[in-house]
């Protein structure tokens, strides 16, 4: 009967993963893909991703960690980052920290009906010179 392991919990999320956790945890999923779903075969390169990323709240535990293949793991990185800056940009948004990029532009004011103010464009032309009366 084989000895019962307690879970690996990493000290902080800089922590990393001991060999002998990424090997239980290859052994557990079966040495399949977590993201696609496809086995990973011998010699190709694997990684132990966090299912819930750190920066999304995930902990830095067995439980949390997955083998999944290189490749895979960086495009599941990319999603956790855009997911992680689209939080942060509505919360600051609500919470006041991050100004609009732009003002919000009114409709006008609606036309109250007076007659127009005469512009300088409408008087009659200023003479240029003055008569003047000769005696």
């Amino acid at each position: 009967m084989p000895r019962t392991v307690s879970e690996w919990v990493g000290k902080n999320d800089d922590a990393k993963v001991p060999a002998r956790v990424r090997d239980r945890i290859f052994q557990r999923d079966n040495g399949t893909c977590h993201i696609c779903k496809l086995t990973i075969k011998p010699g190709e390169t694997w990684e132990a991703d966090h299912i819930t990323a750190l920066i999304n709240g995930g902990e830095n535990r067995e439980s949390n960690l997955a083998p999944a293949h290189k490749h895979c793991h960086v495009g599941k990185t990319a999603k956790d980052r855009k997911e992680k800056d689209k939080v942060a940009k509505v919360r600051q948004k609500h919470n006041g920290s991050r100004r609009p990029k732009q003002s919000i532009r009114s409709a006008g004011f609606p036309s109250t009906g007076k007659t127009p103010r005469i512009t300088r464009n409408q008087l009659p032309p200023k003479p240029l010179f003055r008569e003047v009366n000769a005696e």
